[in-house]
Formats: C-alpha cells, sequence, structure tokens
C-alpha cells in the first residue's frame, strides 16, 4: 500500500479555478505556521515577508490570534501565524486546504522536544490523512544561539524526538478521521515511513540567510512549475558562460529557482547581502510597471514599486484575477545593474517581473567578452518564464 493508495479526505490543497478578486484567498497557497510560545513563529516570518529589522525580534508580543498574510510572489501565498494554543478546531478553513504545515522549534528548549514535538505529530498526522499530498517543514530556530557542535548534536535530537512520537503515537485515536484500518500494524508502517521521509528538518536564524533559505525550500516545495523554470535556468547558465543564477523574489530576497550548480551558504549569503543593498535603491531605477491611472497619459503616471495589484473599483465588473502580464509596460525598462565583486567574479541583477529579479555570478573576463551574448540570451529565458507563469496562470 503506496502512499498514493491512501484515501484522501476533503479539499485539495491547491485549488487552481478561475475566482473573483473577492475571493482571492481561495487561489492562494496556504501555508501553516505553527509552534510553541517564544519558538519565534513571528519572527520567521515578518522578519522575511515584512522587513521587520532582526534587532525587534526580541519585542515582539506573543501571538493572541491568527493572522494571515496574503504575499504576492511567483506564486501567490497566504501565511498564518498562530497562537501558542492553536487548535484544529479553531480553523476557518479545512485543515486539507493547506499545502504546506511548518513547525517552529527553539533549538534552545532542548529539555522539552518530546513535549514540544508531541502536539505538531498529532497535527501532521491529521492533516496527512485529510490530504497525503500536504508538505511539512521543521525550522529548527535561533541556531546562532549555540555553538556548531551542539547544534548538529540537538538537530539530530529533534529528528529522533519526531521518529519516537511517530512511532509511539496511538494510531486507533485517529479512526474518526480515516477509513484506514489502524490496528493494522502494516497501515501505521506505511503512514510512519512515508511522513518520516517527507519532513524537511532546516537549521534556521533571522540573523543570516539560512531563514530565507529554509523558506526557499518551502516555496518550491509547492512550485508546479519549479522543474519547467529551473530547466530554463540551467540552458541559460549553461549556454551563457554564467557561474551561477538564481531567480529571487525581490521583496523577500527568497529564492524562487536556481540551476543548483555549486550552490553553498557563503554564496547564498553573498548574493542575498548583495541583493539587499542593491534594492534599497531602487527607486533610482527605471522598473516595470507603470499604470495608466483614470485617463491620464503614462507620461503622466506614477511610477510602480511592482507590488500594485491593480484591484479595481467596487463598481467596477468582476473579472479574472489581474496578473501581471496584463499590467506590463512592454516600453518601459528594466532595473538592471552590474557589479565586480572581486577581480575575478562579476555579479549582475535584471528585473523579470515586478515580482521577480534575476541574479548571476560570472567571472569578469566571461562578463566583458560576452555581455551582449548574455543579454540576447536573457531575452528568451524571460519569454520562457514569462510563458510558463501564464500557463499555470490560465
Amino acid at each position: 500500500m503506496s502512499r498514493s493508495q491512501l484515501p484522501s479526505q476533503g479539499e485539495s490543497s491547491r485549488p487552481r479555478s478561475s475566482v473573483g478578486r473577492h475571493d482571492d484567498s481561495i487561489r492562494r497557497q496556504k501555508i501553516l505556521v505553527l509552534g510553541w510560545r517564544k519558538a519565534g513563529k513571528t519572527s520567521c516570518i515578518k522578519t522575511v515577508f515584512e522587513h521587520v529589522p532582526p534587532s525587534e525580534v526580541a519585542y515582539f508580543d506573543s501571538t493572541q490570534k491568527f493572522e494571515k498574510i496574503d504575499y504576492d510572489t511567483i506564486i501567490p501565498l497566504q501565511i498564518w501565524d498562530t497562537p501558542s494554543n492553536f487548535e484544529l478546531e479553531t480553523l476557518d478553513v479545512p485543515l486539507s486546504s493547506f499545502s504546506t504545515i511548518i513547525y517552529v522549534m527553539d533549538i534552545q528548549a532542548d529539555d522539552s522536544y518530546h513535549e514540544a514535538m508531541l502536539p505538531f505529530v498529532r497535527i501532521l498526522l491529521r492533516a496527512y490523512l485529510s490530504n497525503p499530498a500536504v508538505k511539512f517543514a521543521v525550522f529548527i530556530h535561533k541556531a546562532e544561539s549555540l555553538s556548531e557542535d551542539y547544534r548538529g548534536e540537538n538537530y539530530a535530537e529533534i529528528q529522533r524526538a519526531l521518529a519516537e512520537e511517530l512511532e509511539d503515537f496511538p494510531y486507533t485515536s485517529l479512526q474518526q478521521y480515516s477509513s484506514l484500518n489502524f490496528s493494522d500494524p502494516s497501515v501505521t508502517n506505511i503512514i510512519i515511513n512515508s511522513i518520516q521521509s517527507e519532513v524537511r528538518f532546516d537549521m534556521t536564524s533571522v540573523h543570516d540567510v539560512s531563514l530565507r533559505e529554509a523558506w526557499s525550500r518551502v516555496l518550491q516545495g509547492i512550485m508546479e512549475m519549479l522543474p519547467s523554470v529551473e530547466s530554463l535556468l540551467i540552458n541559460f547558465t549553461g549556454s551563457s558562460g554564467m557561474d551561477n543564477t538564481y531567480l529571487f523574489d525581490m521583496e523577500s530576497r527568497v529564492v524562487v529557482a536556481s540551476d543548483n550548480r555549486g550552490r553553498n551558504d557563503a554564496t547564498m549569503q553573498l548574493v542575498t547581502e548583495y541583493l539587499d543593498k542593491f534594492l534599497q535603491f531602487a527607486d533610482l531605477y527605471k522598473c516595470l510597471g507603470k499604470r495608466k491611472d483614470d485617463g491620464e497619459d503614462l507620461e503622466n503616471g506614477d511610477m510602480s514599486n511592482g507590488r500594485d495589484n491593480g484591484v479595481p473599483d467596487d463598481d467596477e465588473e468582476e473579472d479574472e484575477p489581474g496578473s501581471w502580464w496584463d499590467q506590463e509596460d512592454p516600453d518601459a525598462p528594466w532595473m538592471t545593474q552590474s557589479t565586480k565583486l572581486m577581480p575575478n567574479t562579476t555579479i549582475a541583477l535584471w528585473q523579470f517581473t515586478p515580482h521577480l529579479v534575476l541574479v548571476i555570478l560570472v567571472r569578469t573576463d566571461t562578463w566583458q567578452t560576452r555581455r551582449g551574448m548574455i543579454e540576447y540570451n536573457l531575452t528568451f529565458l524571460r519569454q520562457g518564464v514569462r510563458r510558463i507563469l501564464m500557463e499555470v496562470e490560465a
């Protein structure tokens, strides 16, 4: 009996039907973020998606109620921040409507790993039974508080805690949520093995690139178009002589796709810091997204910051949800920049869409001799990414 043979109950976690703008939340990929009090749930969300400085994290109050953060990137997201006393019965949507569930654990709480893992296992199993396609991630947070040796030990202990809680869980208590025979050990073994192979563990900290790397893996896990986008990036990297190619979400600085060549923490820290510093001056650059504003000519309109959703007035006729390509001015120049990091390495950037920016690392001599060819190939890469996004949205 395989994972795909387990019966699925409830709604699909990936609604893709055409809906009106007032039903915007239906088409968003929902991500449920759980964790104990002061584990760092809110900081994991707000430092990445709302640009809250890490220095302010210590002053966050405990989350008392649900907070839903709508975020537009390569796919539309809705991130749910939950209170520490969260119960499934308090959800106002089916559990099966979430595409990903993230559990945030404080790596410093080494005396209560099993106690903290038990409520997650209960929710994890309920979610799995309602939708076997759901993704799971554990953010082992505040990793900067321990030395490298202790991090490794605690990481392994948290993995063991999950495995042991899954083994010891009273599965017959779930009988009301599924038609599976939980008295059969082979059924529970399939569930245990499947879940253990699917849960991702990521060491995270708000003070380095590790948290954005963890969110990158979460986002890529629910991107249906990821293999197609990665294939385009790999072809572009190979044909243009690049060292590395990254497609970033411009606001959060999260990598949505890459060529996966020689990717490591040091390189990611370098590229992310460059992007973060450069985008502080983004308003100095002309970017995509001019709008016609109540009959005004484009020449008189304001420049968009790339996050305008084009929401109509209430008296306008409802239509399909607006998309970035519907709001494009094809004559507007793209934001672009290049910098020599070291004598032999150049980093370059191009804005792709109001949400996406491409960053490459290339040898300086290659950049100087092949820049024209690189930018020529870039037009086809952008067209390919654009086509993929339009097909997925359709």
